[in-house]
């Protein structure tokens, strides 16, 4: 059940962004709400300057400045020139790099910046995500594909059943289908507070109009209730098109600080390009998109 979004490379200069017959709903909290995840930068400075995900090879990150701007806006990109970077994968892989601009010129609409010294500073693995500041410690994901089939199933079926009371807007010819799992992910937040972490999807199999819907999710649960119920916390949606339709997958859990809040690493890739956004949890139960990138619009 485990993906990846993955980038299309190359810059679509060329190409004026396509129209998308999709919807997206966010639920932060209060799961009778449809409104919109906030506008407003939200970045947190103790995160560093930049966010680094990673590029199309393991030795080059794709940049996205958290002050963002946009593509005509100045950026002070001196200003993380040959600076350490730290890059952290979905589980316990950690590594180091010196990050560079890049020999050309730098593309503001896909920022893919080269990593020197690449090496392994815990377990081996791929990376994830980056960050260029020394606040910032990952929370390990864990995938129930390490689980026996039973507990596997078990959760696929929590998740299917957490997706169908999400509130979120949806088209009428999903209704009544059953969610595939994409993917699961459980990690602690807290003492005694166990989250999971799902992408489920929804097809109507049309040959004329094949439709989509994408559905990521958050819910908690008291880590010692094993066999309780997980309740939800967040969710985000999306509908339309089977070609156009966005999708939304969770690439990495980290914390600012000691006793900084958690935050979810979300991916959300579109036709229009590439954003990134951060979910942080403001209290029990309860988590909120605390910033989402400019778009980066790379092409294959």
């Amino acid at each position: 059940m485990a993906a990846t979004i993955a980038l299309s490379w190359g810059c679509r200069n060329d190409k004026p962004p396509a129209r998308i017959d999709t919807s997206f709903t966010a639920v932060p909290g209060h799961l009778d709400s449809t409104s919109a995840p906030t506008s407003t930068n939200g970045w947190d400075v103790a995160a560093g300057p930049v966010l680094l995900v990673a590029g199309p090879s393991p030795d080059e990150a794709v940049v996205f400045f958290g002050a963002g701007g946009g593509a005509t806006a100045p950026l002070d990109t001196g200003a993380v020139d040959q600076a350490t970077a730290t890059l952290f994968g979905r589980d316990s892989s950690r590594f180091t790099a010196t990050l560079e601009l890049p020999a050309g010129n730098d593309n503001p609409e896909c920022r893919v910046w080269p990593l020197r010294n690449l090496h392994a500073t815990g377990a081996g693995g791929a990376w994830s995500v980056g960050f260029v500041s020394p606040n910032v410690t990952p929370i390990p994901l864990d995938s129930v594909d390490a689980l026996p089939a039973r507990d596997s199933m078990a959760l696929a079926a929590e998740a299917s059943r957490l997706a169908s009371t999400v509130t979120a807007n949806t088209s009428p010819a999903f209704e009544g289908l059953r969610f595939a799992v994409h993917d699961i992910r459980r990690f602690d937040v807290a003492p005694g507070v166990q989250v999971l972490a799902a992408h489920l999807i929804r097809r109507v199999n049309q040959e004329a109009d094949p439709q989509e819907e994408q559905t990521l999710l958050v819910a908690e649960r008291d880590s010692g209730a094993a066999a309780g119920r997980y309740q939800l916390a967040y969710a985000e949606r999306s509908f339309g098109k089977e070609e156009q339709v966005s999708s939304s997958e969770l690439v990495a859990a980290v914390r600012l600080g000691a006793n900084g809040p958690p935050m979810l690493v979300v991916a959300r890739d579109g036709e229009t390009g590439l954003a990134y956004a951060l979910l942080e949890r403001t209290s029990p139960r309860h988590w909120r998109v605390r910033w989402t990138s400019e778009l980066a619009r790379c092409d294959g």
